[in-house]
Order: C-alpha cells, then structure tokens, then sequence
C-alpha cells in the first residue's frame, strides 16, 4: 500500500506542475509505469489462467486445434504465446515484454493529446488501467492498442485500413468487433440532450443492446451468471461521478470543439457505457477502449468554464485540479483498501525484477499459484456470504 501513497503524491507534485509551469513532456513517467504494472508478480487473479495457458495447455495444441478455437482463447493471442514459448521466454517476461509494449503505445497516445499528461495518466490509471494491468487482462489490452493505432485512420479517412487494424484486434479479443462501426464516428453528434436521453432510457437500451452483443458473441453470455457481472441497481456514487462527468464534458467541449472531434464522441460514449455499467457490470470492461479519451478530456478540466467565467486564475483552478485529484483518489480507496478482496489482489504490491533479486521466484505455476489461489478462493466466499 505505502508505494500507492508515494505514487499518488507524486502524481499530484506533477499535475501541479504540468498545470501552472511549463514542462517539457518526456517519457520518464511512462517507463515508471511499465517497470512497476507491466512486470507486477503475483497480483490479480487472471495471470491464473493466463500462465497455465502459456506453461502447461498452448504448446500441447496441434494446428487443428487453434484454427478451430478448442481452447476458450483467440488465434492471435494462442500463436502469440507460442512465438514467445519458443524463443524461451518466461511467462513474467513474456507478459511484462507484451504489457509495456501496450502500455508505451497506449500511454503515448494520451500524453500527446492532453493538456495536463500527469492528471490524465492518474486518472487513467485509478480508474481502470491499472488493474487491466495487474489482472491482467491482456488480451483485451492489445485489442486497445490496436484501436488506439487505428485511430490515425479515422482522421485519415482511410476506411480499409481502420476495418483492417480493428480486424487484427478481434483475433486478440472478440469484443473488438464491436469497434469496426466507429470509423463513422464523424457523423454522429452528442449533445448533452442526447446523452441525458440515452442513459435515463438505459434499461431499455441496454437490453436490446445485450440480446444484439450475445448473438453477435455468445460465449459473453455465461458472464451473466456471474455474481460480478449479473446486474445490478444504481447508487448515489454513480450519480455524483457521471453527473461530474457530464459536467467536465460539455465545459471542456464546446461549439466548434465538438464538430468531429472524436475524443468529444468517445468520451460521451464512455460516459454513456459507464452510466449503463451500473446497472448491467457487463459491459463495463468494454469501456476500457474509451477510458483513454475520457483521460484525456480530464486533462482539461483546469480549463473548464463555471458560471460563464473562465477558470484561469490562482484561485479558481486549483480547486478543480485538487477536487478532480480527490475526488478519484477517494473512489479508488473506497473500491480497492476497504474491498478485502482486492486489496490481497491489487495493492500487495510484488514486483518481478525485485523478487528475483530476492531470489523469491517459485520454480513453476503450482508452487506459484497454489497458496495464492486458495486465499482468493477464501476470500471470494467470505465476499459472497457478506
């Protein structure tokens, strides 16, 4: 827990000083990223499935079975195992080497279109990103960054290269097949009528957008039958962050800004699905492709208009930049230290180059997932009873 609270109070020293001092944008803060989340150890709960995937079930499949899908696994993801498998990679470095070549590409993307890069990464990071690295959850993460590459497409209006990344992302993770509709994002236009229509019709909506997803991708519907995903009804949180949400967007957004702008529509979309998330957890993991343009526009909100005046002074904006900040900070806290269960997945911190220099390595998947996963099985229960 203690290297969060360093973390965090170095996240906010730099948002300080991205906001009210010029500073050189540099790659120092990415490449602390990937050294601390990218080669995590023993944290999350997928790396479960994912090392035994790449140890003990992948290097046993023969042609037949990864062309016709008989693990629950994408052809992509399966052949990139067996690249790494057979240039003797381990499964800590095969993972870390594939999670900072996301996170580089991802992190980069938003530091060039923010203002204030330091908020935006802390935001992308508490709300989201952080456990997809931890987790992780590593397929969906490369379908991301192939929508993050296929971006430049979009403001090319090169249709056939956009449909062609966003086809190599859905060999990484099937949900991306759901992205191919947005190279018309241009057309569409938000407008804060629209989204408080949308997401007050949610239910509704939700619903015939569920049975469209399950008939498009089944084998998503046994999620459903999940206690983390089955749904759920609305809280006064919820309220109180989309409200904000909807605030920091129309002030940040408006008039020209918003005419195709696509980090305008992604991050009403984002707002939308988060709203929806609520009540149908669901399809919360597939805001993870909006979740960097939604930190991109946070990264304005130093600018934002309140009551017509514009927020520039001394006065006003570090209000705004410290109540964003604390805002955040609280909501992680409250989900992830007063959780018992995450806090054991996601805030006891290992870190795979510091213990193999204690020499604190197990020797194979049994030895280190066996105590591990009992303690979740332990505290998944206790969840479930409470």
């Amino acid at each position: 827990m203690v290297i969060y609270i360093y973390l965090s109070i170095f996240f906010l020293l730099g948002i300080i000083k991205n906001e009210f001092f010029k500073n050189k944008k540099s790659n120092f803060l990415i490449f602390l990223i990937i050294f601390l989340f990218s080669f995590s150890y023993q944290m999350g709960s997928d790396w479960l499935v994912y090392q035994d995937w790449y140890e003990n079930i992948f290097s046993k499949l023969s042609w037949s079975d990864i062309s016709s899908q008989v693990i629950d696994a994408e052809r992509g993801y399966i052949l990139l195992n067996l690249i790494f498998l057979n240039l003797g990679f381990s499964y800590e470095l095969f993972m870390g080497t594939v999670l900072s070549v996301c996170t580089f590409i991802i992190l980069k993307f938003i530091q060039k279109e923010s203002k204030n890069y330091y908020l935006a990464f802390y935001f992308f990071l508490i709300n989201g990103f952080l456990v997809a690295l931890l987790e992780p959850i590593t397929r969906q993460l490369i379908a991301v960054t192939f929508f993050i590459i296929a971006i430049k497409y979009i403001k090319e209006r090169k249709v056939y290269k956009y449909i062609l990344t966003i086809i190599i992302a859905t060999q990484f993770h099937e949900s991306a097949f759901l992205l191919l509709p947005l190279y018309f994002v241009r057309h569409i236009k938000f407008s804060i009528k629209k989204v408080f229509f949308i997401t007050l019709s949610s239910k509704i909506l939700l619903d015939i957008f569920l049975v469209v997803i399950f008939f498009i991708l089944p084998k998503y519907g046994a999620y459903l039958k999940s206690e983390r995903y089955m749904p759920k009804a609305g809280n006064i949180k919820m309220y109180i962050v989309y409200f904000y949400y909807v605030i920091v967007v129309y002030s940040v957004y408006r008039g020209s800004r918003k005419k195709g702008n696509y980090t305008f529509i992604f991050t009403s979309l984002f707002i939308i699905i988060y709203f929806l998330a609520t009540y149908f957890p669901i399809i919360k993991r597939f805001n993870v492709y909006f979740l960097p343009f939604m930190s991109i526009t946070i990264s304005n909100v130093g600018e934002i208009s309140i009551f017509k005046t514009k927020v520039k002074n001394t006065i006003k904006k570090p209000f705004i930049i410290l109540g964003t900040f604390l805002l955040f900070t609280a909501m992680f806290y409250k989900n992830y230290y007063l959780d018992d269960l995450n806090r054991f997945r996601y805030l006891n911190y290992k870190n795979y180059f510091i213990e193999l220099s204690k020499e604190n390595i197990a020797k194979n998947f049994y030895e280190k997932s066996s105590s591990y996963k009992e303690k979740i099985d332990i505290l998944q229960a206790e969840e479930k009873n409470n």
